[in-house]
């Protein structure tokens, strides 16, 4: 007769020794981890709530997701008295987002799902309050699940293929508007496999970073499934405050010499040397406002110029004249218009500069594509130029979404059919002098 090893036995514990602090969370502080010192465990304990109580879920959230994932941020703040806990909670935020996912399905078409059979066009509703029942309609033998049954999407009346699956219910949610920005597309294919290795588990152990990050993620996720955006988020961020700022540069013996600063900080600034400027409207905190340029989206987030080049005493005349001010803005999934000309790529463009250039600017073959930044749009073209296979697919593919290719007047149309509010800029010539030259393959002029 086997006997179980005494190994594997359940050693049981007092309540005290089941609520001492676990020695390996207490070296996770606020500047990382410590692998020489502990933090007292009251102020591990409060850190390790802290890091994911700003990871609130806004009012509109179903009951049901609302209640688990309150359930999770409880067992990551457990995790100082189990470091198991940790990976357990970062396990179930993945299972968690598909409970999410699903119960907007459902709250989105109000517990009636629209069908229609991409045969001979006739209707059908599934009346379901849970996922659950829409899923054993569409699957097996289903009422649904044959006959070609596809899904009515609101907000469009196209059909989609829909099997009530993870997948499925990513592409819904992006084909309905409620998921956007294309760096989050393809962390939306990888979210889908995370899901599957969390179903089909092999042991792990995580750290409380992940878990605290999942939770962050996960929580910008189902908020803006219910149309609410993050302040501050790295997924779905809300519109970044832009402010009325001054560049100023100065010719010297090694280069230019460049400096930002708010539109009331110039009249005090006061350095030696023949300084230009431009005012622009940006982030404040775009690292790449240094490369401005008004015709090329060389800045990280949209930037505008409002005023120059210039010296300070026209650039102070403006400043009190018109008085502008911020605004915030979406950066997102932006249309970027990118040329190839004479074998070069040339520096994204907004399409309303496009739309404005002389017409001996206008030959080449033009690309215009939907990224969250400048570099990606100019990347993807690249590729293509290179003659570099790019599919687009995740995670091989550029993050960019493919609108037209074609000549300028092609360009014009597509961009008047499907984006009417594009409308010519005024052109400048207005940039920061270049501080590195650009690659052989990429144009500027």
């Amino acid at each position: 007769m086997l006997v179980p090893s005494t190994d594997c036995a359940l050693i049981i514990r007092t309540l005290a020794e089941l609520t001492t602090p676990d020695d390996r969370s207490l070296r996770f502080t606020p500047l990382g981890f410590s692998p020489g010192s502990t933090m007292k465990p009251e102020f591990a304990a409060e850190f390790q709530q802290s890091v994911v109580s700003s990871a609130d879920l806004a009012p509109g959230v179903a009951d049901g997701t609302r209640k688990s994932f309150e359930r999770l941020r409880t067992l990551h703040s457990y995790g100082i008295l189990c470091y198991e806990a940790f990976t357990v909670a970062d396990d179930l935020a993945w299972l968690l987002m598909e409970q999410a996912l699903g119960e907007r399905f459902v709250t989105y078409f109000k517990g009636c799902i629209p069908l229609v059979k991409s045969k001979d066009r006739s209707e059908a509703t599934i009346y379901a309050q849970r996922l659950e029942e829409v899923h054993d309609a569409l699957n097996r033998a289903g009422a649904y699940a044959k006959g070609g049954w596809k899904l009515r999407l609101r907000s469009t009346g196209e059909l989609m293929e829909f099997r009530a699956t993870l997948p499925h219910l990513q592409r819904w949610a992006r084909r309905e508007g409620l998921l956007h920005g294309q760096h989050n597309k393809r962390a939306e294919w990888v979210y889908s496999r995370i899901r599957n290795r969390v179903a089909h588990p092999s042991y792990r152990l995580g750290m409380p970073s992940d878990s605290a990050r999942t939770i962050r993620d996960l929580a910008e996720v189902i908020n803006r499934l219910w149309g609410v955006l993050t302040s501050g988020g790295r997924l779905y961020p809300a519109p970044l405050a832009r402010e009325v700022l001054v560049i100023g540069w100065t010719e010297g013996e090694l280069g230019p010499t460049l400096t930002l600063l708010s539109a009331d900080q110039l009249a005090s600034f006061d350095k030696v040397g023949d300084w230009m400027y431009l005012v622009i409207r940006g982030v404040a905190h775009d690292h790449e406002l240094w490369d401005f340029d008004a015709q090329f989206e060389r800045t990280t987030f949209p930037s505008e110029l409002l005023w120059g080049p210039g010296n300070k005493d026209g650039a102070l005349a403006w400043l009190e004249a018109e008085r502008p001010s911020g605004d915030e803005v979406h950066y997102l999934d932006r249309l970027f218009a990118v040329q190839i000309r004479g074998g070069k790529v040339y520096l994204p463009r907004r399409p309303e500069v496009a739309l404005a250039l002389p017409p001996d600017h206008r030959d080449g073959e033009w690309r215009v594509v939907r990224a969250d930044f400048p570099n990606d749009a100019l990347a993807h073209v690249r590729h293509l130029n290179n003659g570099v296979a790019c599919t687009m697919r995740p995670p091989e593919g550029c993050p960019v979404e493919e609108v037209s290719v074609g000549n300028w007047n092609a360009t014009v149309r597509e961009l008047a059919k499907g984006h009417a509010a594009v409308e010519p800029a005024r052109l400048s010539k207005g940039r920061t002098p270049r501080r590195w030259q650009l690659a052989p393959d990429v144009g500027d002029d």
